[in-house]
């Protein structure tokens, strides 16, 4: 470090705004901190980190285990499109979601900032570790003066559409080249009819090298059947929509190293991932996971850890029931002899509108 680092971290605010109030939902806790105005204006709030919760527990927990913990957190806001404090509306057009940490000066000089202006702790906030937070800075457009807010003032947060996940856990047994059908009670209790068309085995390396190589900076992917994006693994760090468009020429060589490395990391060459394409007679995208997969503990890699999320796009849009053909990658690593998958269905992602909620 250096004292060029120093004034990277350190602001002058035009306008600091507290607003200090903690939200509750279900067993979690947020804290909306306040805003603040140089060049634009900005958002902040505090929310439970899910996977450093989940994984810093004395007890080591498998995959299932730690599944089912993201499960119980819910919905973040990172997914905010806006809000309201009192009767000035304002628009959120970004954001990114950063894990607190000590050694973030910038971080640290904010919360002293806030508290200078007014922040009070909440008591329970004081009793959270750092490593299971993460702060959310959310850009706001168009702000010229930051708005006059008082504590009894009503505040209102507007959630972009984002699609609910319910556990379900059905044991499901996949045949390579064969079609089965089962059923599920859903969320609402409601009979789900589920037709599996067909399980393929599919040559990570080979579909991923390709759509990668073709991967250019107009983000067309359209007429491939698989498409692979690198995800950096662990913690958030960009609430970005990761569109192709949006990266420069190195920016988009720096995505295929990712993609390379994570397949090394992943899935050793000569093995193969599992496709399943399916129907459902409600509009649901089911997640099947490997019972494998599942009932093993998290893999620990030297220097960085990547994971390569591929999503499978079948060639009809109908299957052989007439109802819309999805599919559902199973990223499990298996011989590319391989005939019969232990399976689940895990989980299922339900469709929402945009929500808003009042914060008191």
């Amino acid at each position: 470090m250096d004292f060029s680092s120093l004034e990277g971290f350190h602001t002058k605010w035009r306008d600091i705004l507290v607003i200090g109030k903690t939200i509750e939902r279900g067993s979690m806790k947020y804290h909306v901190v306040g805003m603040t105005l140089s060049d634009e204006a900005r958002l902040y709030v505090i929310e439970p980190c899910p996977e450093a919760e989940s994984l810093s527990g004395k007890v080591v927990q498998n995959q299932r285990q730690i599944l089912k913990e993201l499960e119980r957190h819910g919905h973040g806001y990172l997914d905010c499109r806006g809000f309201s404090l009192g009767n000035e509306h304002m628009k959120v057009q970004g954001g990114t979601g950063t894990p607190l940490t000590p050694d973030n000066h910038g971080m640290t000089q904010l919360f002293f900032d806030m508290m200078d202006a007014g922040w009070t702790i909440p008591g329970w906030l004081k009793e959270v570790d750092w490593d299971n937070l993460m702060l959310i800075t959310l850009d706001v457009a168009n702000v010229e003066k930051l708005p006059a807010f008082t504590p009894d003032m009503p505040m209102t947060i507007t959630h972009r559409p984002s699609p609910d996940r319910h556990v379900v856990e059905k044991t499901v047994t996949l045949n390579v080249g064969k079609s089965r059908s089962f059923r599920f009670t859903d969320e609402h209790g409601d009979e789900v009819q589920c037709h599996i068309n067909n399980v393929t085995l599919i040559d990570a390396w080979k579909s991923a090298e390709e759509d990668l190589s073709r991967f250019d900076s107009s983000g067309d992917t359209s007429d491939k059947r698989s498409v692979c994006e690198p995800v950096c693994a662990g913690k958030p760090e960009s609430g970005g929509s990761g569109k192709a468009e949006q990266l420069s020429p190195e920016h988009l060589e720096r995505f295929k190293e990712l993609g390379h490395d994570a397949l090394e990391q992943n899935c050793p060459k000569g093995m193969c991932y599992v496709g399943v394409e399916y129907e459902c007679s409600k509009d649901l995208n089911l997640v099947f996971y490997s019972k494998q997969y599942l009932d093993s503990q998290p893999q620990t890699h030297e220097g960085s850890s990547h994971f390569l999320m591929m999503r499978l796009r079948p060639d009809a849009e109908t299957g052989t029931h007439g109802l819309p053909l999805k599919g559902c990658v199973i990223q499990t690593p298996v011989p590319p002899d391989t005939s019969e998958i232990p399976a689940e269905l895990f989980m299922y992602y339900e469709k929402t509108g945009e929500w808003t909620e009042m914060v008191s």
